[in-house]
């Protein structure tokens, strides 16, 4: 079964990568806390990475319940 991600640790994990001023550094960010959790890592789109709400939905879309 794989492993689900709630609401808050996407808040939390979108947060954490925002932080990254640079966007193009914002992925490796993302991937490094990702894994910190326990999460396979996929490539973000990089027109992902551009807000925290995007960045929000997309880990929901990937790694939240189906």
């Amino acid at each position: 079964m794989a492993k689900r991600m709630s609401k808050t640790l996407a808040a939390e994990i979108a947060d954490r990568t925002m932080t990254v001023v640079n966007p193009a550094n914002r992925g490796l960010t993302l991937n490094a806390t990702l894994q910190r959790h326990g999460f396979a890592t996929v490539p973000a789109p990089a027109d992902r990475m551009t807000d925290r709400a995007a960045i929000i939905a997309w880990l929901l879309e990937t790694y939240g319940s189906p």
